[in-house]
Formats: C-alpha cells, sequence, structure tokens
C-alpha cells in the first residue's frame, strides 16, 4: 500500500488541482479555494483513520480534536469566561484525541469498513451536513460551500484509495499482491452490520442535507473558464507575426 507521504502528497496535488480550476471559473473565491484544498488534502488520509498508531490516524485524530474543540467554543465563547473557554476547550480536545481515538482502534479493523466507497460518501455527507450546521448566519453560498467540501472530502478519500490498489500492483513481476482489491470496494461485507449501518447513516444524511441543485449549477457553469491564454492562439500569433 502507499504510504504516509504518498496519500498526503497525492491527494494535496488532485485537490489543489482542482480547486484551481473552480477558482479559474470564477466559482468560488481564493478563500473557498484554499478551504477546499484543505478538505481535500485531509481526505486524502480518512481511509486510514483505522490504521492504530499510524502517522495518518494521529495526524486525523489530531485535526478532528482541534476541530470540535473550536466548533464547541463558537456557539459558547459568548456565556463563559476566558478561563472556562480554555479549560472547555482543553478538555474536548483531550477527550477526543486520547478517549476517542482509544475506542476508535478497539472497534476497527485496518482495510476494513473504513476502506470502502460507501465509507467515503459517509463521510463527503458528514462533512455536508456538519458545515451546513456551522452556518448558523446562512452565509452567501452556503449550500454551495458545503456541498463542495463534501465533494473535496469523498474525492480526496478516491484518491486514497486508488493509490492503495494502484501500490497493489507488482509492475516489475506483472502480478498482483495479496492486498490487491481490498482498498477499492463498494463496502465490506465481512463486517455487514458495520457497512449497512454506514451506508443507512450516508442515505439518512443526505435526507437531512440542504440541496445539492445549488452547487451542480456551480460545477456545471464553466462560461467564464478560459483553458488558455490568448497568446496560446494561433490566429492571435499569427498576427503578431504579420503586424
Amino acid at each position: 500500500m502507499a504510504n504516509f507521504s504518498t496519500h498526503l502528497n497525492g491527494a494535496a496535488l488532485i485537490s489543489g488541482l482542482a480547486s484551481t480550476a473552480l477558482l479559474s471559473s470564477y466559482a468560488i473565491t481564493p478563500t473557498t479555494a484554499l478551504w477546499l484544498w484543505f478538505l481535500g488534502t485531509v481526505g486524502g488520509l480518512l481511509p486510514d483513520i483505522d490504521s492504530d498508531n499510524s502517522t495518518s490516524m494521529k495526524t486525523l485524530f489530531n485535526l478532528l480534536a482541534g476541530g470540535c474543540s473550536f466548533l464547541a467554543i463558537r456557539f459558547i465563547y459568548m456565556q463563559l469566561t476566558m478561563l472556562e473557554l480554555l479549560l472547555w476547550a482543553l478538555a474536548i480536545y483531550m477527550f477526543i484525541r486520547f478517549v476517542c481515538k482509544s475506542a476508535f482502534e478497539k472497534l476497527t479493523v485496518h482495510r476494513g469498513s473504513c476502506h470502502s466507497l460507501v465509507f467515503s460518501a459517509l463521510l463527503s455527507m458528514i462533512t455536508v451536513c456538519l458545515i451546513d450546521w456551522a452556518s448558523q448566519d446562512r452565509a452567501q453560498n452556503a449550500d454551495v460551500i458545503s456541498w463542495l467540501s463534501g465533494i473535496f472530502v469523498f474525492g480526496g478519500a478516491m484518491v486514497h484509495l486508488l493509490l492503495d490498489e494502484f501500490y497493489s500492483v507488482d509492475f516489475s513481476n506483472t502480478s498482483l499482491k495479496a492486498s490487491f482489491g481490498t482498498a477499492l470496494k463498494f463496502m465490506d461485507m465481512r463486517y455487514p452490520v458495520t457497512s449497512i449501518a454506514q451506508l443507512v447513516a450516508t442515505v439518512a444524511l443526505f435526507q437531512i442535507a440542504p440541496s445539492p441543485q445549488p452547487a451542480i449549477d456551480v460545477l456545471t457553469d464553466w462560461s467564464h473558464f478560459l483553458f488558455w491564454p490568448e497568446w496560446l492562439n494561433i490566429k492571435f500569433a499569427s498576427g503578431l507575426f504579420n503586424s
């Protein structure tokens, strides 16, 4: 399978290219492009969240703990003193970083249910709903940003799964390794209860998520997109030489 560096760099590259393309089409702002690039990169590590003591798992739970602390403080900071806020933030961070991480390690098996398309879709829908919920002020284009965020998380996870499958092919001996087919799968039926629960949760979250239509409109409207600069146009270049 691919290592941490390969997953991180691969997801960062693909999500960076995708967010840059959206930025070039005037579909998003530079700030949103950076946010999507970050989410796509993180998404490239998420399938390894079930790998005990791996760099990916430690990084993901650090990010998760920090993100949950920030979200909690966002909604209670006006009711508490600075000392209380610091204590709450520290307590939430420590609980997720150590208690939740330890429980997750005991409940999961590497390359099990987390290495699947259904789990990637579940992560995507969780992202959509969380960002939609956090946007209580209903900022402009909040629905679009929430869906684009979920799409980039799913895309990053897909990059991870594809890289694992790619590294399962021994090109020197033109053979397949034993790990081939264990990464990119729809769901892991070795654990039917967990896999079906993931599928049900994904469908349920889709039902309560905001409409994806605004995001679809943005992704399909490339009327402002210019693939190459005008000076690469043959007619334009010929005009320069003839003038």
